[in-house]
């Protein structure tokens, strides 16, 4: 029974390209007990060492020897600016966690964040509107990070989920700006989205839809780049679609499609129909794989009137490929079975990754995932993008991503375009700049509020008929 659990779980991949069987390692150096000898361990080891001036060099970490629990983290100090998080909660958050406690992150993020919605009830409820939505948009915030690991880990991450979304709209009411909650309907589905306007009123505005990855979430991008584009007079419609986290806890079946463009067509056929946008001064910003997925968008709809992608991707297989490494790439595990794959063929923080691609895959085996990815690439469709672009790219430890942020600028056919790197001031931020989001902000909106294709269409729409 054990053999043939080993035989489904490390499958031998054949090498179609020569007929070779290339077996990961041989059945007969497996004991009874299914554990891989030290023997074998030690010399994939030796073979780790001689081939790691090949492989990127990874972030040192402060807090948490596990990178990821580090990132995310650093991700939710990186909040701290627009609001979302207090250093003193984070600190003692990370205080009571060991380093690869997974049930631990998500139970003590829970426990704070049902501590500050409490607060906020409170408050709320003696007419403290100021504390209540502070408390109300800290208790969001920390739920969404008790829902991440807990997704990750089969644990009750629709709970956490719901409970971020709820608390996010009982702070809707009482921010500075206006906001909604709308639901974009097509067919027999529906995309839970979030509009914002600097203030109520019937006059059409220049306008930025922000497009997260596959970890953040509608919650999370008010604070990455809601606030900021709020401030500068921006309306704001938050996206959430297919095998995105917002989606994901009303639909959990409705995975990631590699043809994003179709429903963000479908929100940008929404944005039409409001009377306070002016779709002739139409941004689009995506974030992390979000960055495919807008500039997907921008290749099939010339609507979009701006494009913002941090980082820019041309094709997500050779990334993936790249991330988890050669070794594992020749791998075929379910997931179910992956943390027995030995540490030298994958990392333990790529596990993690790889749990979270297959869940918004909607995928059980590595190879399958592989397979996927193949179809998420623009390369040939660059020259389509014509569009005024920022592309912004940090101090990536992955060549790989270094050489498709230079694919991209140089392959769309913008005459106004512009390649922008931002340092790393911590190192394990150069995805996604979590720890200098200011800076970020400053990036992104200096140049748009630059753009004449924006803010001079937008006088135009002000000005009296």
């Amino acid at each position: 029974m054990m053999k043939k659990r080993l035989l489904q779980t490390y499958e031998i991949r054949r090498d179609f390209c020569s007929s070779k069987m290339m077996p990961l390692f041989p059945l007969s150096a497996v004991s009874s007990r299914g554990s891989i000898p030290p023997s074998l361990i030690a010399s994939q080891q030796e073979q780790s060492a001689m081939e790691s001036d090949q492989l990127p060099n990874q972030a040192k970490t402060y807090v948490f020897s596990n990178p990821e629990l580090e990132f995310k983290l650093l991700r939710q100090l990186g909040l701290i600016t627009y609001g979302g998080a207090t250093f003193g909660e984070c600190s003692e958050v990370a205080r009571h966690m060991g380093d690869w406690d997974l049930d631990g992150w998500a139970r003590e993020w829970s426990r704070l964040a049902s501590t500050v919605e409490h607060r906020a009830e409170e408050s709320l409820e003696r007419e403290h509107f100021v504390s209540a939505r502070e408390a109300f948009l800290r208790a969001a915030n920390y739920y969404q990070s008790a829902e991440y690991y807990a997704l990750l880990n089969a644990g009750s991450n629709a709970h956490f989920g719901l409970k971020c979304r709820e608390c996010f709209l009982k702070a809707v009411p009482l921010l500075q700006f206006h906001g909604e909650a709308v639901n974009i309907e097509t067919r027999n589905e529906f995309y839970p989205c979030y509009f914002f306007t600097p203030e109520a009123s019937d006059g059409k505005r220049k306008t930025v839809m922000l497009v997260p990855g596959i970890e953040s979430c509608g919650e999370e991008q008010y604070f990455y780049h809601g606030i900021s584009a709020l401030r500068r007079d921006y309306n704001v419609l938050i996206f959430q679609g297919p095998g995105q986290t917002g989606l994901l806890r009303h639909q959990p079946t409705n995975f990631l499609r590699h043809d994003f463009e179709v429903p963000l067509l479908v929100a940008v056929d929404y944005l039409e129909t409001r009377q306070d946008v002016d779709m002739r001064s139409l941004a689009i910003i995506g974030s992390g794989l979000g960055g495919y997925f807008a500039a997907r968008l921008a290749v099939f709809d010339h609507r979009v009137k701006a494009l913002v992608v941090n980082p820019p991707f041309v094709n997500i297989h050779r990334i993936f490929r790249q991330l988890i490494g050669l070794r594992a790439a020749n791998v075929d595990v379910a997931i179910e079975h992956i943390n027995e794959l030995p540490d030298t063929i994958l990392a333990p923080r790529l596990k993690m990754f790889i749990l979270n691609m297959c869940r918004r895959f909607g995928l059980n085996r590595l190879q399958q995932l592989l397979h996927a990815t193949e179809q998420y690439s623009i390369e040939d469709r660059l020259y389509r993008i014509h569009c005024p672009t920022l592309s912004i790219c940090g101090e990536s430890p992955y060549p790989e991503m270094e050489t498709q942020a230079q694919e991209f600028h140089d392959g769309i056919s913008s005459t106004n375009k512009s390649l922008h790197t931002i340092p790393s001031l911590y190192g394990d931020d150069a995805h996604d700049h979590v720890s200098n989001l200011s800076e970020l902000n400053r990036v992104i909106f200096d140049w748009l509020d630059e753009l004449p294709a924006i803010n001079a269409i937008r006088t135009d729409a002000e000005a009296p008929e």
